[in-house]
Formats: structure tokens, sequence, C-alpha cells
């Protein structure tokens, strides 16, 4: 079982392909970032990218991995939207139409 943790920084790596990038975008440090993909490498099994002192590129190991787990992730942010949202009572979708000039004030105070 992977953390949540360890999956948003594969998928952000393998997005940014730079570690100081990375480490921004997830408000840590870079050996942070370094060490939950050595701890994920050693669990796999295999590395799941090639990097050098200038250029990190997925393995094709990491790029299925990142691949299979983007679309969950998604799901998973989707699910908890919808909790979010039914928990603010707000369920369904509202529709609306814009029949001209004249209805704009309408639907301006209708919005507010």
């Amino acid at each position: 079982m992977l953390e949540r943790y360890e999956v948003e920084t594969l998928l952000t790596l393998a997005e940014e392909l730079h570690f100081g990038r990375t480490a921004e975008r997830l408000r840590v440090t870079t050996g942070r970032v370094s060490h939950v993909i050595k701890k994920l490498e050693r669990r796999i099994g295999a590395p799941l990218f090639a990097r050098t002192s200038r250029v990190v590129q997925l393995t094709p190991i990491g790029r299925q991995l990142a691949d299979d787990l983007a679309p969950l992730v998604a799901g998973m942010d989707e699910a908890v939207r919808r909790a979010v949202e039914a928990g603010r009572g707000v369920t369904g979708r509202l529709r609306v139409a814009f029949l001209g000039e004249w209805t704009a004030p309408v639907l301006l105070k209708a919005v507010d």
C-alpha cells in the first residue's frame, strides 16, 4: 500500500522531472523527495527514475506506474470534492440560460 505523500511525490516528479521544482511544489526539501523516491524504488524493486546530476528521466517502469496511478488519484480527488460539496448541501447541477441583454441584470442578481 502506498501512502498519499509517496504517490503525490512520484507523480509530481514524473511531471516536473526535476527534484528542486518537485520539492518546491510539494513544499518539502529536495532531500525528502529523494528519500521518498528511493523508498519507493526499494519497495518496487526497480528504479523508477534514471538520474544524473543534470537530467532526471522516468524509466519504463516509472512511466507505467505513474500512468497507472494518475487516474486513480484524480478519481480520489473527485470523490473527496463531491463529498465536500454534499456536506455543504451542494448537489445536482444548475443550468442557466442567457436569453439576451435584457436578462443580464436578473441573471447577475441570481448568481449573487
